[in-house]
């Protein structure tokens, strides 16, 4: 009677699993067919065909079959069934993941996202929603600036470029307010930081690393030729440091001389850097101690904290910063 017991309780779980891998299956625009998905999961024909009016049914899952081709589709490739959600903690994360989905809103990956989590919240339990998940999902809010707008046709003319590593050439208009110029790059990466998307690889005329903001970039033209991706392409493998989006050629010894108990409990606060060490000083300040290869983000972090930061290395940063200071003061002079 106890294996009996133990087999009915098992018998959801493998359906449930079966029910999740045909819908792999069927994503992955191989058309399998009956035949194919019983010899797979070692069922009879009847099984199968049961598995696939459930999801239909249970999922609304928009499933036909090509009588060319011989197997099952999707009719909207973009449908998936998700994992049921029916614990409020696994409910709770959903509903932070949609509110942080919102920080997106007004650029063209946040439709493709909605969709993903429009199938989700149809999955969730109203009646476990009630509790938990309900209260909380207006108390927890991920702040930042409001995305800049994005041309639909760049960002799909970039997906491309990424997906198939093909030279690109654009226009882009830089701050200055000169005319376009004219780039040819190797689109490695697009990075999303403080409301901005960027294009982050490396500009074939001069051979540099180099970002481009997405809103100023126009007429994009992919290249026939490819060029072969670098192993440490990856910006979070070239980057030294989390002070903004920037990579130097050169990784500095940086010593920053803090004054202020409130302003050094606040940077303790972040992981500014891997190796980042705070030193007590006799005269009651602080010396901060890191390495990174972003000059100017650290200059602009520097600043941001008036006089209670006095950098006193590398000389880069020192000259950038007295003279930064020496025509504010001459502003306030005036």
């Amino acid at each position: 009677m106890a294996t009996k017991s133990k087999q009915k309780k098992r018998e959801p779980q493998v359906n449930i699993w079966r029910g999740f891998e045909i819908d792999r299956l069927i994503a992955s625009g191989t058309y399998p067919n009956v035949p194919f998905l019983m010899k797979r999961f070692e069922v009879s024909e009847a099984t199968i065909l049961r598995d696939i009016e459930r999801l239909r049914n249970d999922f609304n899952a928009p499933i036909e079959y090509d009588r060319f081709k011989k197997g099952y589709f999707y009719t909207h490739p973009t449908f998936r069934i998700p994992a049921n959600l029916s614990t409020e903690k696994e409910i709770v994360a959903a509903r932070l993941m949609s509110n942080l989905l919102e920080t997106l809103r007004g650029t063209p990956i946040y439709a493709q996202a909605v969709e993903v989590f429009a199938t989700l919240a149809n999955n969730i339990d109203d009646n476990t929603e009630s509790g938990l998940a309900k209260r909380l999902s207006n108390r927890i809010v991920f702040l930042g600036m409001n995305p800049v707008p994005i041309s639909d046709e760049v960002w799909a003319s970039l997906e491309n470029a990424l997906a198939q590593n093909r030279y690109i050439t654009f226009d882009y208009a830089y701050f200055d307010g000169g005319e376009p110029k004219q780039i040819t790059a190797e689109p490695w990466q697009l990075l999303f930081s403080n409301g901005m998307w960027t294009l982050y690889g490396k500009e074939t005329k001069s051979g540099e690393i180099r970002f481009y903001n997405l809103p100023l970039i126009n007429n994009v033209r992919l290249h026939k030729e490819s060029f072969t991706l670098p192993e440490d392409f990856e910006y979070t493998k070239r980057a030294v440091g989390n002070f903004g989006r920037y990579i130097a050629r050169k990784t500095y010894e940086f010593k920053i001389k803090i004054e202020s108990p409130i302003t050094l409990n606040w940077v303790r606060t972040y992981q500014w850097a891997d190796d980042q060490r705070f030193e007590p000083q006799t005269d009651g300040s602080t010396l901060m101690t890191f390495t990174s290869n972003q000059l100017y983000p650290v200059l602009n972090w520097v600043m941001s904290q008036g006089k209670w930061m006095t950098p006193l290395a590398p000389t880069e940063l020192v000259d950038l910063w007295r003279e930064q200071v020496r025509e504010m003061a001459e502003k306030v002079g005036r």
